[in-house]
């Protein structure tokens, strides 16, 4: 048979199938433990009760496999025996039950070749199934696929799907609550082979049964009572032998459950440093502190605090396609992939206004971070308080998409550049540019020096006459060979994001991707001057950069996060409490965990991160 274009191996010899074997088992529960324990757990108690008639202890027979190794040629075989031993397959469809190489990929090989699709239904617990009418198939590229590959290609027609994807607290995957028990009613019905509502009067007439069979116990019982009063002081005495044997259970069994809290909270840990989300990566990491404070994940909790990350800020889902710092490093702009506008207050790391929706494509602040100029793809020019509010009237039919644009310190001029033709640099209030530069042969460059000094490309032009002259080349250490100094310290693109030189400090940037958990993580800072080094690493791919004089640094990623990151940031203290390096790893995240990221790590407990939300 055929998966996705490649043959799979053909069943294991050992074990030979035995198609006149006994049946010890009604079903056999096949799932991923990774992100459908719960489920298979609950499903596994309902096929046992509904319907149970009173003189027996369960409904069906149930194989249900609690083992999460990974497949063995020893283990493999006694779970094999199992499986030809069932009569039914319940398949729990998952994202985590597709990996070619799981439990449940081997069990649907090795039940699709002894019996077909014979005796089978499909349970959907998390993620989806979509069937393909036109390839009488499942779509293999639907998002958050839980078929497993191994089912693929394999089914006649379109089977039917119980779907429990609703149900996922504790409370929800109980037979108490209707919904859930109606769905295993019809699970149990396609397992006995009878209609639901036959099995609901079943159930009714066993439950019946069972009512009356205690009342007769209770009419009954006062007999028994002077029995009872007479074998009382025999009890009395095992009562306190079992009173002491209770106690050291109840040593052995705390023990076993605090070796397993730790357990999870190392997992989780684990799990963490694994993470290839910056801010996932932290809140899993807190999230096991929480968990059992072991060394591990204090470890790791520790240096997702210790790095150069300051802050993650979270201007929506779209990309960033333009960040923008104020010199004073104080204010950040941002520009989204639809062209939404937002400022923030570095200090406070919150929003100061936004989204507005301009259909931005850059923006650029004021040294002090008072003044925001946004270019817009209708060629109008705005300027915006760091409150939002917008400064006099648009300047229409001055900027081009895709060109740069720069801001004087004090916001007196600004220059534009769009992607082919001239240099324009316009007085804020002025209604015809002050001046117009030709644009450079080489890699565009564009910032101002001064008010009446712009550069160019390598040019160095004097305003308004429009003189040109070569930009003087830089004195500073090595790296800073890539930058050319301008009277003092100032910011503007080389090709390779922004760059800095000050007297402090010479930082720069460069894309530098990396593979990651199948994500490009981009961009590396680096400083050589005082060995000082900035290192950032993301999920996405940066596609906007920008520092401040002051070294404050920022990324906008095309998964619409935003770092900011500076170097020097002190690590947490050794002996600093658990309770507040969660806090710290709160408030550098600025979100909690999603239900999503919540099921898909910890799947056997309630949803309550310790992180709170924000808007």
């Amino acid at each position: 048979m055929a998966t996705d274009g490649r043959t799979t191996p053909p069943i294991a010899i050992d074990p030979p199938f035995d198609p006149e074997g006994p049946l010890r088992y009604d079903a056999f529960i096949s799932y991923s433990w990774k992100d459908a324990k719960a489920h298979a757990t609950a499903v596994n108690e309902a096929l046992r009760s509904l319907a149970r008639p009173a003189e027996q202890i369960r409904a069906l027979e149930v194989f249900l496999d609690r083992s999460a190794m990974r497949v063995s040629p020893e283990l493999w075989r006694e779970v094999a025996g199992h499986l030809d031993a069932s009569r039914h397959l319940v398949l729990l469809l998952s994202p985590k039950a597709t990996d070619p190489d799981s439990w449940v990929s081997d069990e649907i090989r090795r039940r699709l070749a002894t019996k077909k699709a014979r005796e089978l239904t499909l349970v959907l617990v998390q993620g989806s199934a979509v069937w393909d009418v036109a390839r009488n198939d499942f779509d293999h590229e639907a998002k958050d696929n839980a078929v497993p590959p191994a089912l693929w290609g394999e089914l006649p027609a379109r089977p039917r799907i119980i779907d429990l994807t609703e149900f996922r607290t504790e409370a929800e995957l109980d037979l108490s609550h209707p919904p859930f028990r109606a769905r295993c009613l019809e699970l149990a019905a396609a397992v006995r082979g009878e209609a639901p509502e036959v099995l609901e009067a079943l159930e009714q007439r066993e439950r019946a049964s069972e009512l009356r069979r205690r009342r007769r116990t209770r009419s009954t019982s006062g007999f028994t009572t002077t029995a009872l009063v007479l074998t009382g002081l025999l009890i009395v005495g095992a009562a306190v032998y079992s009173g002491i044997q209770l106690e050291r259970t109840s040593d052995s069994d705390r023990t076993a459950r605090e070796r397993q809290v730790r357990a999870e909270a190392d997992g989780l840990a684990a799990r963490a440093t694994g993470s290839a989300a910056p801010d996932l990566r932290l809140l899993l990491a807190a999230q096991a502190v929480h968990v059992s404070a072991t060394s591990e994940a204090l470890h790791v909790l520790r240096e997702s605090i210790a790095d150069d990350v300051e802050a993650y800020l979270h201007p929506g889902t779209q990309p960033v396609r333009d960040v923008a710092l104020s010199a004073n490093g104080t204010r950040l702009a941002t520009v989204s992939g639809d062209g939404e506008v937002g400022a923030w207050d570095t200090g406070g790391h919150r929003r100061l206004f936004g989204p507005l929706r301009l259909d931005a494509y850059a923006v650029e602040w004021s040294d002090d971070g008072t003044l925001l100029i946004v270019a817009s793809r209708d060629g109008s020019i705005r300027f915006l308080r760091d409150s939002g509010e917008i400064v006099g009237q648009p300047a229409k039919g001055r900027a081009a998409p895709g060109g740069y644009i720069a801001l004087s310190g004090e916001a007196s001029r600004y220059a534009l550049a769009p992607p082919e033709g001239p240099v324009t640099v316009w007085d804020r209030t002025g209604e015809a540019p002050v001046a117009t530069v030709p644009r450079p042969e080489e890699r565009m460059q564009l910032v101002f020096a001064s008010p009446d000094a712009l550069v160019v490309g390598p040019s160095l032009v004097s305003l308004p006459d429009g003189r040109v002259s070569p930009v003087p080349p830089t004195t500073g250490p090595p790296c800073s060979q890539l930058v050319q100094d301008v009277y003092g310290p100032h910011a503007y693109d080389a090709g390779y994001g922004r760059f800095v030189f000050g007297e402090e400090h010479d930082l720069f940037l460069q894309e530098h991707p990396r593979t990651f958990g199948g994500l490009e993580e981009a961009p590396e800072f680096r400083c050589a001057y005082r060995a000082k080094r900035l290192k950032l690493t993301m999920a996405g791919r940066a596609i906007a950069v920008d520092v401040a004089s002051t070294g404050l640094a920022a990324a906008g990623t095309s998964t619409g996060l935003v770092l900011l990151a500076r170097t020097g940031r002190a690590a947490p203290p050794d002996g600093t409490p658990a309770t507040a390096l969660i806090e710290a790893a709160c408030t550098k995240a600025g979100r909690t965990l999603t239900q999503e990221e919540w099921r898909a790590a910890l799947p056997e407990r309630s949803y309550a991160p310790i992180c709170p939300s924000k808007p």
